[in-house]
């Protein structure tokens, strides 16, 4: 079946795309593919009794009836049709990519152009050569603009990702040490960031760049579309912070605007989304109330008063050694703004540093003795490996610091939470009595 037949089969199934037979959508075209430890053609049939309408398979030894259609390979199958959907469409496609920050920027821009226009925006952080085709199959004739996160811990990805998406403008959060282990060290994380800039110029896109980012407006040079933001701008692109914690308020032009986020890597975020909104056009008024209502999830710097009284600050969906220094450089800034609290770090490990790993968590170590954080429990056999303060509370794993801290009493406290998702502190969160 060539990808023009599939296509009909996609609009046949109204652009329903299934991947996850816990999430089937009735009458959807289901992909399946062999993983490096399961084979997911396993899970067709099961994904036709919950009412797929097709399922997609690349091993033909897991052939049903008419409604089975093999491919040699299901993923690169899903990425040519999103190719072939994207060209159907003549929209702006905009691409947000870098370190830390990314989801964060991507629903804020989302979420300010959506005031006025009809957006389809990646779900989640579902910003990889899966979740970046699922996005784009989204898009149908009413859309006016998507926004897509672009994620990666390899060289090429980004570039790929990109030859899939056709963006036409870019945004490059941060460049900070994500995934370094993976990547084999911090010019690899330069180098795959700027793949996105790279498409751009080639393309003739239009990039936005944080004129705060020093690195980033030295890698823009030679684009010749490009939108500089930020702090220190005049006129409409630019913002200026009024306080940080424990919530962000800034002034621009005239306005002052208060917002629920905190700290002030947020910031950079806010700026990115005011800039893009008025490069659409969007009005003054709606950018304000957007960012004003707009509330963080999925653990990435929630904040959540407990019944006890206690300020916790949930942001453990992942975490490098560049976002857990911004994490407790703004609670040690929390601490200052309320003296008489307590201030609690609950840290665990970071994944995928390799042989960075002992460096990076001797770094956050550091930056919890020059912040002055009075409460200190780390969780992990890495942090433990390069620990030993006296002072600090250890535990080898998540399951232990919840037997350990049953009786621990909280009070008073502003406490951080923050780990690689795979320490499963949501686990952490929902045992203990904050």
């Amino acid at each position: 079946m060539d990808i023009r037949e599939l296509y009909e089969k996609f609009i046949e199934c109204e652009q329903l795309i299934s991947t996850d037979t816990r999430m089937i959508e009735k009458g959807s075209l289901f992909f399946s593919w062999k993983g490096e430890v399961n084979d997911g053609n396993a899970f067709a049939r099961e994904a036709l009794d919950k009412g797929a309408r097709y399922v997609v398979i690349d091993n033909p030894d897991f052939f049903i009836n008419e409604q089975t259609i093999v491919v040699e390979n299901s993923i690169r199958t899903l990425q040519e049709l999103a190719i072939y959907h994207r060209k159907h469409f003549d929209i702006p496609i905009i691409a947000i990519g870098g370190s830390n920050g990314k989801t964060t920027t991507k629903e804020l821009i989302a979420d300010v152009l959506g005031t006025q226009k009809n957006v389809i925006a990646s779900l989640g952080s579902h910003n990889n050569h899966v979740g970046v085709p699922k996005t784009l199959l989204r898009i149908n004739r009413t859309t006016d603009v998507a926004v897509i996160e672009m994620g990666a811990n390899h060289l090429g990805e980004i570039k790929q990702l990109c030859e899939i998406a056709h963006p036409t403008i870019g945004l490059i959060t941060n460049i900070g040490r994500d995934h370094i282990g993976l990547f084999g060290g911090p010019g690899a994380v330069i180098e795959a960031n700027l793949e996105l800039y790279n498409y751009l110029k080639a393309k003739q896109g239009h990039v936005f760049v944080n004129i705060q980012n020093k690195d980033l407006v030295h890698y823009a040079k030679g684009i010749d579309n490009t939108t500089l933001y930020g702090q220190g701008i005049p006129g409409e692109q630019g913002i200026r912070s009024l306080h940080t914690v424990p919530t962000i308020s800034f002034e621009w032009k005239n306005y002052t605007v208060n917002t629920l986020l905190t700290g002030e890597y947020n910031m950079e975020n806010i700026a990115a989304a005011i800039a893009v909104g008025k490069f659409f056009n969007i009005t003054d008024d709606h950018i304000i109330s957007s960012l004003q209502k707009f509330k963080p999830q999925s653990n990435r710097s929630e904040m959540y008063t407990s019944i006890k009284g206690n300020l916790i600050i949930k942001d453990f969906y992942n975490a490098n050694r560049t976002s857990m220094e911004h994490a407790l450089e703004n609670l040690a800034t929390m601490k200052e703004h309320d003296p008489k609290k307590n201030s609690v770090a609950i840290l665990g490990d970071m994944f995928e540093l390799g042989d960075f790993s002992s460096e990076d968590h001797r770094a956050v170590v550091d930056t919890i003795l020059e912040k002055g954080i009075e409460t200190v429990i780390l969780i992990g056999k890495e942090f433990r490996q390069v620990a030993s303060e006296p002072q600090f509370l250890y535990f080898n794993t998540t399951d232990e610091a919840i037997s350990g801290l049953s009786n621990y009493n909280f009070s008073n406290s502003i406490i951080l939470l923050k780990a690689s998702n795979g320490m499963n502190f949501q686990k952490l969160f929902d045992s203990i009595e904050w």
